[in-house]
């Protein structure tokens, strides 16, 4: 689609606008060719991502940056800075935290293997030969720091394997095959559901994408593929009502994070093509027009689109339905997650905030916070279906130390093996909570009983949008962050432009609402609206997607 070619272009461009305006050139300076933007400081990795998004507009005929040699000259000085910043071994640091860090130097790498083969490529240019061989022998000496680097993190095995891969390539040395071959003799991280193991919808999933299809087409091995396929089909179960990523399962930074599925155009365009999938085209044709609509930039794929798909950016069919109901429980990552049209909610097992409702923009969590022994809140140990609803049940143990039953080596209590006592146990408290659709389909009906030790202060914590209207019979306020009330009686209303939700009925049997004794603190960014009750205890809580002109208590 043309329009969308050209905007990826002058993104491009502008992005490039960005680049020469604040590169360093102080011919006095050690960070000569280089960038200062995330942390203040030069640094090797953005320095060339940046070169390289900058070489892709000078190669591109329809740019205005095409044939200017203030791109070359800017590609040079930037190139000469990572020369100089490569340590001996080949590697790059990462300032922020990674020292001598393959996995960095493989992210680098794997962005200008590409920046290389459109140099190659445009050998004609009597320009850009110097620098093809300048950029191969800063790939190669890479490939022989990576090839003698660990990792941190399960995405890194891939990033190297992959970088790896492209290294031996390029060189034909299978030294950099073999090196590779020591991360994928583990498996791929991808399970049938389409998830890898950090369960990173809002960036990790991507960047897995991202190096399956480097492995593929080095490799020429299309079974990297099916990971791809799988975890993209996966991705259209995770946008919400408003088009945002659901982040709220991730073991990584993003968790939580309110991401959109803008660096996810790449994949699924090429994997349209790869797959023949329809469905696929369309979602990458949506992703771009609602880039557009927003105004955000086109994400910065511009030199993978035109080498690997020379600018072709024709959706084909790009007709098919992108789903907005469906139900998936995915049990290998313990979620399940529901869309009915402009209002779906997730469920979650293992963790505080153990549901999420979203209608529209409007987004809630429940939480279920409890000072019990040694246990502060509700994390569901099993999540089923049974019958018509989602169950999640969690036991909050009871227990006391009893007396060594011989005299221990030391009187120093932090010096004793205290696992070595043994315990009382009880009594315990028994946590089912249910969750089903409303038979009107326009909510869930949430279903919280407790049962075992009596008196026990139970508070559920259901944290808001910040910035939305809360309301009901008694009172209205902005729902500000780090803001809290505690609501008696009635149903609680939130809404923020066309966007509202009713949750209710309200009940406060007691005031227990910051948690003591070492509980999570409410959250910074919600507002959070309490119900209280004493165990035992069983009450329904609805969450209601609402029109925004109904009353609260209607």
């Amino acid at each position: 689609m043309r329009e969308h070619w050209l905007k990826m272009i002058r993104d491009s461009e502008k992005r490039t606008d960005t680049f020469l305006s604040m590169q360093i050139r102080d011919r006095h300076s050690d960070g000569l060719g280089a960038i200062s933007v995330d942390f203040g400081y030069p640094d090797p990795k953005l320095t060339l991502f940046c070169a390289a998004t900058a070489l892709s507009v000078y190669l591109n005929p329809e740019s205005r940056y095409r044939g200017d040699n203030a791109v070359i000259e800017a590609f040079d000085l930037a190139l000469g800075y990572a020369e100089r910043k490569q340590n001996p071994d080949g590697t790059f640091d990462y300032t922020p935290c990674n020292f001598r860090s393959g996995p960095d130097t493989a992210f680098i790498v794997n962005r200008v293997v590409t920046t290389y083969d459109l140099l190659v490529r445009a050998a004609s240019d009597p320009a850009l030969a110097p620098l093809a061989a300048r950029l191969k022998a800063l790939i190669l000496k890479a490939g022989d720091g990576m090839a003698q680097s660990g990792f941190h993190t399960p995405n890194h095995r891939w990033a190297l394997a992959s970088a790896l891969s492209s290294c031996w390539r390029i060189s034909g040395d299978e030294r950099y095959r073999t090196a590779a071959d020591r991360y994928l003799v583990e498996g791929i991280d991808g399970n049938a559901e389409g998830e890898y193991a950090e369960r990173s919808a809002g960036n990790y999933n991507m960047v897995n994408n991202e190096q399956m299809l480097i492995l593929s087409s080095e490799r020429n091995d299309g079974s990297y593929l099916g990971y791809v396929e799988r975890n993209l089909e996966m991705m259209l179960s995770y946008v919400d009502p408003d088009g945002s990523v659901f982040t709220n399962n991730s073991t990584r930074q993003d968790r939580g994070v309110k991401v959109w599925l803008d660096a996810y155009y790449f994949e699924y365009l090429v994997m349209s093509k790869k797959m023949k999938k329809p469905l696929f085209a369309s979602v990458a044709r949506r992703i771009m027009d609602d880039i557009t609509d927003a105004g955000r930039s086109a994400p910065d794929y511009l030199d993978r689109i035109m080498l690997e798909l020379d600018g072709n950016l024709d959706y084909g069919d790009a007709t098919a339905p992108i789903p907005t109901d469906y139900e998936r429980f995915y049990r290998d990552s313990g979620i399940v997650r529901v869309r009915r049209g402009d209002f779906g909610f997730s469920l979650i097992k293992g963790t505080g905030r153990f549901l999420y409702f979203q209608s529209g923009g409007v987004t809630a969590f429940l939480k279920l916070g409890v000072a019990y022994f040694d246990k502060r809140e509700f994390k569901a140990a099993s999540l089923e279906r049974e019958g018509g609803a989602y169950l999640l049940r969690f036991t909050a143990k009871g227990w006391y130390y009893l007396p060594f039953e011989e005299k221990p080596e030391t009187s120093d209590w932090w010096k004793m093996d205290q696992s070595k006592r043994k315990k009382t146990e009880g009594p315990d408290l028994e946590f089912t909570v249910a969750v089903s659709e409303r038979t009107q389909r326009d909510g869930i009906d949430v279903r919280v009983a407790v049962g075992g030790w009596q008196g026990v202060p139970i508070r559920f914590e259901i944290g808001l949008t910040p910035g939305v209207v809360v309301e009901s019979e008694a009172f209205a306020e902005e729902g500000m962050a780090n803001g809290a009330v505690l609501v008696r009686s009635g149903i609680l209303k939130a809404h923020s432009g066309l966007s509202a939700m009713a949750i209710g009925p309200a009940f406060a049997e007691h005031g227990d609402i910051g948690g003591t004794y070492g509980s999570e603190s409410r959250s910074r960014d919600h507002f959070t609206a309490y119900f209280t009750a004493f165990s035992p205890m069983d009450k329904l809580v609805s969450f209601r997607r609402v029109p925004t002109v109904e009353r609260s208590h209607g």
